[in-house]
């Protein structure tokens, strides 16, 4: 059970960790993008790579949040199980 407890809070410490390097990547690739959809061309090089990034980081992102999820979930079980 620690096991798998310290392999999910590692899993969801890369991942949040790799989000926070996408969005710094995005904020210094594309400093004044709003999101305006009218200024960005949709299949301009700097259009698609920005969809590139956005939906890495959004990837990782997500997959963070059921990671924290779940080790929330096995530290709560492993806690109660130990009553």
């Amino acid at each position: 059970m620690i096991g798998a407890i310290l392999t999910t809070a590692a899993f969801a410490f890369l991942a949040s960790t790799l989000t926070t390097i996408g969005n710094f990547a995005i904020a210094r690739d594309f400093p004044h993008y709003q999101n305006d959809q009218d200024d960005l061309v949709f299949y301009s090089p700097l259009a698609i790579r920005f969809m590139q990034y956005r939906i890495t980081t959004n990837i990782f992102y997500y997959q963070s949040l059921v990671l924290w999820a779940l080790l929330v979930v096995l530290v709560a079980y492993k806690l109660l199980s130990s009553l």
